[in-house]
């Protein structure tokens, strides 16, 4: 074997590393490129048109007793989200009743009713 044999033969192979490489990279790369461009977006609306039923968002009469109660206990009731374990939930068979947050999310998800307020202590 030559010189220019072994010249040709390490090319060559140089040439198949960096092909392979940029074979196995470039995968890889446009995957991140996908992932961080849906980084931060929702996939589904949270509130949904349904949820509102037919008179618009606005609370039934049960449920604005049972916020006046919770409040006259002290409580500050609101509709925007919050971790606590007061929470008025009406069923689908407007049934109203303060539940927990584990039980509020898992009948909320079963699509058994929707939260109406969430109750914290003051401060």
């Amino acid at each position: 074997m030559t010189r220019t044999d072994t010249v040709v033969a390490s090319s060559r192979y140089v040439r198949i590393a960096v092909i392979t490489f940029l074979a196995a990279v470039l995968p890889m790369l446009l995957t991140v490129e996908l992932l961080a461009a849906h980084i931060g977006q929702t996939t589904r609306e949270v509130v949904q048109a349904s949820e509102c039923r037919g008179d618009g968002c606005e609370l039934s009469a049960v449920v604005v007793r049972t916020v006046t109660e919770l409040e006259d206990r002290g409580l500050n009731c609101r509709s925007k989200p919050a971790l606590t374990d007061t929470i008025v939930f009406e069923w689908n068979n407007d049934d109203v009743e303060v539940i927990d947050f584990a039980a509020a999310l898992e009948a909320s998800s079963n699509s058994a009713g929707w939260v109406r307020q969430y109750c914290l202590p003051p401060g």
